[in-house]
């Protein structure tokens, strides 16, 4: 079984690979940095080295010479990391004096203009400054003076080492601030959801109270779960009732089948016997009937599919026809179909779609009167199937109380109990479609029409 995911493990993992990345940048930028200024500061050693080497250049009967006593060489040479190397001679001609032959700058400096260069002396990486001295003979003096880079190097690996553990503290304490800032965060879902577990205690199927500790960005979420618990809620009632009237309309003849064998058991004249028997049969047909529309009913109420099949509407209407002739001419109606034979399709469930012809049809045998039309037809514009009668109908002000689940109107004959049309309307639900009840031709009957989405 896979570990339930963790809001704060995931948003840490998010932040990671921002966070080393941004650390490997600031390391590079520090070394960066450190090389630049480490550079700055040795070269402008170099350059005051130089500088006062070239202020000891004199020219004595047109000659150059470097009065540089022994001490100041000493001086000039000491350092404790780096080799330091020099070199005064003219541009053409032998050196004055040095102790290295230094590489000549890749561009002649002019004007007392320094150039710095790299360079290799005896092996080692050097870092070479060279000044020119104007001379009265046209040829000029070049002044250079070099060190190796150990101190450099040091200085910046030295800084970067500084700059990668204080960006690791750094990122440290970020991960930490951040998993205290998403914990505190949480905490805020945590109390709903304690809320929730105390209401929930009290009352099932009470709505999460949003109030100003409920973060915004948790506010659609628990709308959502509000929306969810008012459907859940609407649904639990709905099955109440419903249990509670399936309870009500089957405890009737259950009672009335009790009574009729009980009488059965008590009589000895055969024929009675036998009249009391075939009452119990019947109430049991009855109750068999309730049971099969209970089922529909249930079935209907689930969720509809959205890859349902293509189905011939005008052959359903047709065999239900055929399939309840027996019916018509036993209860005296002359039952008969209307439409053009041609199939009319559309994506539906064919036991349902056949369940609700069979309610609208069985309810216009019931109440249609003998003697009566009852004619089941199709339209193609809609489309939809319509089953009309010449009954008595249904009064306007009922049509929508009659959809109701064991809603019947007072007075009325047979011993239907109500569920015809509740089960009609729950399939046309599932169908996206609409169940219009109307007049039949001429203000007479009804016309109950089952119309599909085009």
């Amino acid at each position: 079984m896979a570990e339930p995911r963790s809001i704060r493990r995931a948003l840490l993992a998010r932040l990671m690979a921002p966070l080393l990345m941004i650390l490997a940048l600031s390391g590079i930028s520090a070394y960066g940095l450190a090389q630049h200024f480490s550079q700055v500061v040795l070269d402008n050693w170099l350059y005051d080295s130089a500088m006062s080497l070239a202020n000891r250049v004199r020219w004595e009967n047109g000659r150059a010479v470097v009065d540089l006593p022994e001490g100041a060489r000493e001086i000039l040479e000491w350092d404790i990391v780096d080799r330091v190397y020099y070199e005064v001679g003219p541009l053409r001609g032998e050196r004055l004096m040095g102790n290295a032959f230094l590489p000549l700058p890749p561009s002649m400096p002019h004007d007392s203009a320094a150039v710095y260069y790299e360079g290799i002396v005896s092996g080692a990486s050097v870092r070479v400054l060279a000044v020119a001295l104007k001379a009265p003979d046209g040829n000029p003096i070049i002044v250079k003076v070099a060190e190796t880079r150990h101190k450099r190097n040091a200085l910046a690996s030295e800084v970067l080492w500084i700059s990668v553990v204080l960006s690791v503290m750094l990122a440290a304490v970020s991960l930490l601030v951040i998993w205290y800032g998403v914990g505190s965060g949480i905490d805020s879902m945590e109390k709903a959801v304690r809320d929730v577990r105390s209401q929930h205690a009290v009352a099932a199927l009470t709505p999460i109270p949003i109030d100003a500790e409920v973060p915004v960005e948790v506010v659609p979420l628990v709308h959502e779960i509000n929306d969810l618990i008012g459907d859940l809620s609407a649904s639990h009632r709905l099955n109440q009732r419903f249990v509670a009237d399936a309870a009500h309309q089957l405890r009737t003849p259950l009672a009335a089948l009790r009574v009729q064998l009980e009488l059965a058991l008590r009589e000895h004249d055969p024929e009675r016997h036998a009249r009391a028997i075939n009452d119990a049969v019947h109430v049991l047909t009855r109750m068999g009937h309730t049971l099969h529309q209970l089922l529909t009913l249930a079935k209907a109420d689930e969720e509809a599919s959205d890859t349902l099949p293509l189905v011939d509407i005008d052959l359903i209407a047709r065999e239900e026809v055929e399939r309840r002739i027996d019916d018509a001419v036993s209860a005296g109606v002359d039952l008969g179909y209307s439409g053009t034979g041609e199939p009319i399709l559309i994506r539906g469930q064919e036991d349902l779609l056949r369940e609700a012809v069979a309610n609208l049809l069985d309810n216009a045998l019931r109440y249609g009167g003998t003697g009566e039309r009852v004619t089941v037809g199709v339209e193609t514009n809609a489309p939809e199937i319509y089953v009309e009668d010449e009954g008595p109908g249904i009064p306007e002000k009922e049509r929508d109380r009659v959809r109701e689940r064991f809603y019947r109107i007072a007075g009325t004959q047979g011993d239907g109990c109500g569920l015809g049309l509740s089960i009609v309307e729950e399939i046309v639900r599932r169908h996206a479609g609409s169940l219009v009840l109307e007049s039949g031709a001429g203000g007479a009957g009804l016309r109950a029409r089952f119309i599909f989405p085009s």
